[in-house]
Formats: C-alpha cells, sequence, structure tokens
C-alpha cells in the first residue's frame, strides 16, 4: 500500500471490512479491487431503532453484501475472495509483513436512505384489505486510488419499488425485509453499484467494428441487455488540473449511437445506428432516457 494513503484506508483499517480482491485472469492490466462491507450512517440506524426496524436495516445490509458479491460474481470479470476467509488472511499476512492483494481501488457503498412504509385498508363491505407499500433503498458508493489515497468516483444510487396488494405476502405492517418486494429493490441496487465500478474501472469499449456492426467488451451480467441504446465517445487528451498537476480525467467526443442487438458471457454486438468516426477503443455510456 503506497505511504501516502490516509491511515484509515490502510489494511488495518480493513479488519471491519468484507473485502473483494479482483483482477482479470491472465490480463497484463489487471486491476485489483477492495470492496469494503456495506455501510449504514449513524442517523439512519438510530431513525430504524426508533421506527422499530433496526433488525430489518440489518438484514437488509446483509442482503446487500451477499448481492453485490453475487453480482461481482455473474460479471465474469473478478475473482472473489470470501468474507468468512478475510480475518484469518489479515491475521496471517500481518504475521508475514504482507498485505491482502495489494489493491489498486477500493470501493465502500454506504446506505444513506431506506424507507419502508405500509399502508392497510379494510373495506368491510367488500370483505376485504388492500395494502400499498412503499420501499426506497439508497446508496452512496465511492471509488478510491488506493496507490495514491484519491477519491476517484462518487456516485448516488437508488432503487424504490411500489405494491397495491390484497392481503398476500406484502401486506404485513412490519415491513418483513425477506420477501420478494425487497429482494427486486436489493438486487437492483447491488446490479446498479456493481455497473458503477465497472464504470469506473473497466469502461465499456467497442473492440472491433465489421461495417455497422460493433462488439464491445461487456457481456452477460454487466447491465447490458438486448435493445438498448448506448452513446459512443472517442477518447481524447489527458486533462491536467493547472493547480494541483491532478489529472481530471480524458476528454470524451460523441462519435456516434449503437443499439445492442446480442449479449454473449462475454461480449455484446451492437448495430451502429449513427457513425461519426466511430473506431475501436470509443467508450460506450448508456443513454439515459
Amino acid at each position: 500500500m503506497h505511504p501516502s494513503l490516509p491511515h484509515r484506508l490502510r489494511p488495518a483499517g480493513f479488519l471491519a471490512l468484507l473485502l473483494v480482491i479482483a483482477t482479470l485472469p491472465g490480463s497484463a492490466q489487471s486491476k485489483r479491487l477492495a470492496v469494503g462491507q456495506v455501510k449504514v450512517g449513524e442517523a439512519l440506524e438510530e431513525k430504524a431503532l426508533a421506527d422499530g426496524k433496526l433488525n430489518s436495516l440489518k438484514q437488509v445490509i446483509q442482503m446487500l453484501d451477499d448481492k453485490l458479491i453475487s453480482a461481482l460474481h455473474t460479471t465474469r470479470k473478478f475473482q472473489i475472495l470470501a468474507r468468512s476467509d478475510v480475518k484469518s488472511l489479515l491475521e496471517e499476512q500481518s504475521l508475514s509483513g504482507g498485505t491482502i492483494g495489494n489493491a489498486d481501488y477500493l470501493a465502500i457503498a454506504s446506505i444513506g436512505d431506506f424507507q419502508d412504509i405500509t399502508e392497510a385498508a379494510v373495506f368491510a363491505a367488500l370483505k376485504k384489505a388492500v395494502s400499498r407499500r412503499f420501499l426506497r433503498f439508497g446508496v452512496t458508493l465511492k471509488i478510491y486510488n488506493t496507490q495514491e489515497g484519491a477519491l476517484l468516483e462518487t456516485a448516488d444510487v437508488t432503487a424504490e419499488r411500489i405494491a397495491i396488494i390484497e392481503g398476500g405476502a406484502y401486506a404485513q405492517s412490519d415491513g418483513n425485509p425477506t420477501d420478494a418486494l425487497l429482494q427486486e429493490v436489493t438486487a437492483e441496487t447491488a446490479a446498479k453499484t456493481v455497473q458503477k465500478i465497472l464504470d469506473v474501472i473497466y469502461p465499456a469499449r467497442v473492440v472491433s467494428l465489421t461495417g455497422n456492426i460493433l462488439v464491445c467488451n461487456r457481456g452477460e451480467g454487466t447491465n447490458i441487455v438486448k435493445g438498448q441504446i448506448w452513446n459512443l465517445y472517442a477518447v481524447g487528451e489527458e486533462l491536467m488540473d493547472t493547480d494541483t498537476g491532478e489529472s481530471l480525467g480524458r476528454m470524451e467526443v460523441y462519435v456516434g449511437k449503437t443499439k445492442i442487438t446480442q449479449v454473449t458471457a462475454k461480449f455484446s454486438k451492437g448495430e451502429v445506428l449513427e457513425n461519426l468516426g466511430v473506431t475501436p477503443g470509443a467508450i460506450l455510456r448508456l443513454e439515459q432516457n
């Protein structure tokens, strides 16, 4: 770990973290990523306690931990270090003077918003009860370059669902966090979080172009779906902050648009709908509605 890394990000501070060490097998450009265990803000935890939902919130955190691991595994770009092995590995490596994986990046997800509200109404004349359940789940993601101790990216990820149910599993006043509705919300949150990580560390790129058909380096499990529209950008020169000398990233110039026509395990194909100079190496950014 680089000596300039802040103390709170050094290996000793990882004892309370779930670490995922990630690398692209067989690649000279492999990057290693450590992902911290999902955290929750103190104020949100106090609110959950006051509302009688602290246990539910804790279960949600565990669910998101598991789904993040599953989503990372599904991308086929990562090797995952099992959570149960972290403590023993840290102890072993501290004795040998090593660090886990010498990670290039650290990603930390913190829950900043969690609402689980169920409203019930009883219609005596109709002899039935109807419930309306609203779920919202918000996560703040931070990605650090651990070699420099620099914050690379922050992003807010939110998912929500509303269900109106006549009886059944959702018609509960306690907001049971194990039902299908909450599973959907946490799964969407995990998928969006992993997508943000991929966009920063391994942005989708055009690897070949034949006529108006391109191939990009995103496949199944990476939030790319047949029928999606992605914008295409050529990567320009690196931009530098004249005051600090810090890299501000590279300029991106719009060069076209593609519609995804096929998704395979390791790559996807797309039909180029607009071509203003698309070449291999161009970056794909999902078009926002």
